[in-house]
């Protein structure tokens, strides 16, 4: 709130409680009416400027609301955590096949993934700070959760079982028996990655009517387009076939991190001290004092 781009995070926000209250993720409960015993955990705010990989220039402003999953207690507010990512060598894979076969591919991304799957267990949440009830004390309510709002603990697992349930009983794919975020349909492969996913096969026709299936099983996605950006990296499909993955943000922030940009760094033209020199120049200086010692 600082920064001088507050406005638009404030907008971001409001933007989010609105969603939130509209997708029936909440419900506003008195504190009276709350159980004995269960814990009133805190709200948090997650703030993000989304930038392009290339330019870095800021496409979206993003306020995501949270709930404090520090204050959770396990066996009172969830019980397992674990959810799986696809490998990098799936991934690796599936690019590999999309060179070398030709294939199509589409990248679809889950809009507000995590609520798309109800609650696992009954969670009271604060009212965040800088926003009330409509003519009420908001310190006198709480909210409830209906769905799986981020910051759980087991959000991740809770979200991932909800999907798989989708993708395999409704849309119809198969799991991998290797890698469990990979999944097969006919001739189209599917990998995913928390929220972020790729549609992958040689036939297009087949990817679009799998994509009208996963919205008709009720899941929220936007689509993405072939891929271009995908968990950091930036992916070029070039014209002569072949696929070149980098990842120009992360250079550049490793560049800056070691002040190479900075005006007042000195960089040298001849390479460094070779290991051999280094270690026996060491041993010869430590053997000197060694010696010196001993005279004394």
């Amino acid at each position: 709130m600082r920064e001088p781009d507050r406005d638009k995070f404030i907008k971001a926000m409001e933007k989010e409680v609105r969603d939130q209250m509209a997708n029936d993720n909440f419900t506003i409960v008195h504190r009276a009416k709350v159980p004995k015993g269960k814990i009133i955990l805190p709200a948090g705010w997650q703030m993000r400027r989304k930038s392009d990989i290339k330019s870095q220039k800021v496409k979206k402003y993003k306020a995501r609301l949270n709930i404090d999953g520090s204050k959770m207690k396990h066996g009172l507010h969830y019980n397992q955590t674990y959810a799986p990512v696809v490998s990098w060598n799936s991934i690796r894979l599936l690019l590999t096949l999309v060179a070398t076969k030709g294939w199509h591919t589409q990248q679809i991304d889950y809009v507000s993934a995590f609520p798309q799957a109800p609650v696992e267990k009954e969670i009271y949440m604060k009212i965040p700070r800088g926003f009330e009830v409509t003519g009420k004390d908001p310190s006198d309510y709480v909210l409830k959760l209906n769905k799986n709002v981020y910051g759980q603990k087991q959000a991740g697992r809770v979200w991932n079982k909800y999907l798989e349930n989708k993708l395999v009983n409704e849309v119809g794919f198969t799991k991998s028996k290797i890698d469990e975020c990979v999944y097969y349909k006919n001739n189209t492969i599917y990998i995913l990655y928390t929220d972020d996913s790729i549609l992958a096969g040689p036939g297009k026709a087949e990817i679009e009517i799998i994509i009208t299936q996963i919205q008709k099983s009720g899941l929220v996605i936007t689509r993405e387009g072939d891929i271009q950006d995908f968990l950091g990296i930036n992916i070029q499909k070039r014209k002569n076939g072949t696929i070149e993955l980098t990842q120009p943000h992360l250079i550049d922030q490793v560049l800056k991190d070691l002040k190479i940009y900075d005006t007042e760094t000195k960089l040298k033209e001849t390479p460094a001290m070779s290991s051999k020199y280094y270690i026996a120049t060491k041993m010869e200086s430590r053997l000197t004092t060694v010696s010196t010692i001993a005279v004394s």
